[in-house]
């Protein structure tokens, strides 16, 4: 296929997946706005502008201040992780961008999995976020991640496994990679031991999805090295690292198979890399804390690493070398 084609569906993959990402960072922050003292939401805050990359808000030192600043400031907070036009990660800019590789695409996609996306755009665009949080402010974060999940399921029931579906779903599960070396390494970091508040080991995996699974795999408590283990090596959930790693391998095989044979191409080699990075290093019990930060610090280089060697690769190769076949 067409390497400006190719670009496109990945692309199109990572922006759909950075959008629920959002998402559910969104939900998980707006659920706990009643009840929850001012320095854990101050903390939580932190967290999430910290994992998508953005300035952390600055909050009142002032207890007081602080809480009636957290609570009444939320809907400014997550409204630029909403709505904001201006800022490229926000849920309807990356829906946008989306909606865009996609309109590129029309001759490749079914005419269902346009017509779905397009209509999810068409809702974020046309919401009245100032009536959504009124009627309750995690509801918002909630219908975008159950149409995202339409889509998901639309596109896995109307497209043909061939190239095309394989690079969206390489998009897809490079910017999960990603993200979730990032989201380990920040719930890590504000875990730390001090003396202020803490995040919730319980909480990390509701946000990953994955809280029901380790209760019935693990254990009804929940403790820390357990948690962080389940989320980088558990083969059974999506939002795992080994998870996305091994999905990665797959795809990439499928689209190039002469290079996941000697001499392997380089997205295959660092694919491996990744892998046994995600086997070897973090999560183990009996790691030191500073070593298991290294270790997500590393496995966020080579995601990064292994999106440019795609690029380089798949998408930006000499025109006289063409694609693999």
């Amino acid at each position: 296929m067409l390497a400006r084609a190719a670009a496109d569906f990945y692309w199109m993959g990572r922006y759909l997946e950075r959008t629920e990402h959002t998402a559910r960072l969104l939900e998980f922050q707006l659920t706990r706005l009643v009840d929850t003292p001012a320095d854990q939401l101050a903390l939580g805050w932190r967290v999430v502008y910290t994992t998508l990359g953005h300035p952390v808000p600055l909050v009142p030192t002032d207890a007081d201040e602080a809480e009636v600043f957290l609570i009444a400031d939320a809907y400014t907070l997550a409204g630029t992780l909403v709505e904001d036009v201006t800022n490229p990660n926000s849920m309807i800019s990356c829906w946008s961008q989306a909606r865009e590789n996609a309109r590129q695409l029309r001759p490749w996609l079914p005419v269902r999995v346009w017509t779905c996306l397009n209509q999810g755009f068409m809702w974020i665009r046309d919401c009245d976020f100032a009536r959504a949080w009124a009627e309750g402010p995690a509801e918002l974060a909630l219908e975008a991640i159950d149409r995202l999940h339409l889509l998901v399921g639309v596109v896995d029931a109307m497209m043909s496994r061939d190239d095309a579906w394989r690079f969206m779903e390489l998009g897809r599960l490079v910017e999960r990679l990603q993200h979730q070396a990032v989201l380990l390494d920040t719930w890590v970091r504000a875990g730390q031991p001090s003396d202020g508040p803490r995040l919730s080991w319980s909480d990390l995996l509701r946000v990953c999805r994955a809280y029901e699974l380790y209760r019935r795999r693990r254990s009804i408590q929940v403790r820390r090295e357990s948690a962080i283990g389940f989320l980088v090596r558990n083969p059974e959930l999506p939002r795992s690292l080994r998870f996305a790693v091994h999905r990665i391998e797959q795809l990439l095989s499928g689209i190039d198979p002469r290079g996941a044979r000697y001499p392997l191409a380089a997205p295959h080699r660092m694919a491996i890399r990744l892998a046994a990075s995600v086997e070897m290093d973090p999560g183990d019990e009996d790691q030191t804390r500073g070593s298991e930060l290294d270790s997500f610090s590393v496995l966020l280089r080579d995601s990064r690493q292994l999106h440019d060697l795609i690029m380089a690769t798949y998408v930006n190769y000499p025109v006289e070398r063409g694609l693999p076949s």
